[in-house]
């Protein structure tokens, strides 16, 4: 979809990508995995259910900063897109790192 807009919308999809990581809470998303872990019924399951509860989640962008603003004004809709599709993807990565850490830790081999 990038494509469709050229090269002069390829700084809006790299602010688009930062802002998401800087936003999205390692920590916070990776506990949830290892929790889900916890869980001693269904490991799988739960995992999926939790993977389509992230995908469902909208992610808020926060337009605290001006030059957030300004970014955000030149294509808002190509910005949301890779914002949400970033914020979406980091918080299943963070949860599935949780949940295989919280698997090692209870399984010791």
């Amino acid at each position: 979809m990038a494509k469709k807009f050229g090269t002069s919308s390829t700084p809006i999809i790299r602010a688009a990508q930062t802002d998401a990581r800087k936003n999205v809470s390692k920590w916070r998303w990776g506990i949830l995995g290892i929790c889900l872990s916890l869980l001693p019924f269904f490991k799988i399951f739960i995992l999926g259910i939790a993977a389509a509860f992230v995908y469902l989640l909208i992610p808020k962008i926060d337009l605290s900063t001006h030059e957030r603003v300004q970014i955000y004004s030149k294509h808002p809709a190509l910005y949301t897109e890779q914002y949400r599709k970033i914020a979406k993807m980091l918080r299943f990565m963070y949860i599935l790192c949780g949940w295989i850490i919280g698997i090692f830790i209870l399984n010791p081999i």
